[in-house]
């Protein structure tokens, strides 16, 4: 049995800093990253964005790295 515990005030911050960097992603970057995140399986995703298997994952890969350095920004600063 699963039991759920309240968000920290600073887990929801930095939840709330990520979603705003999510936002900040350019749309081709952000809506397969966003559906990779929500469970779809690169063939999903692939099919219905209507792209290469492979530009889905590659585009998932420059996301993370887009998001890591625009959080590590905020962290480090």
């Amino acid at each position: 049995r699963m039991v759920e515990t309240p968000a920290s005030t600073e887990s929801t911050m930095k939840m709330s800093e990520i979603n705003s960097s999510l936002t900040r992603l350019d749309g081709a970057f952000r809506e397969p990253f966003q559906m990779h995140h929500d469970g779809f399986k690169y063939q999903e995703i692939a099919d219905k964005l209507g792209i290469p298997i492979g530009t889905v994952k590659s585009r998932i890969h420059h996301a993370r790295h887009q998001l890591m350095d625009m959080l590590s920004d905020k962290y480090s600063a």
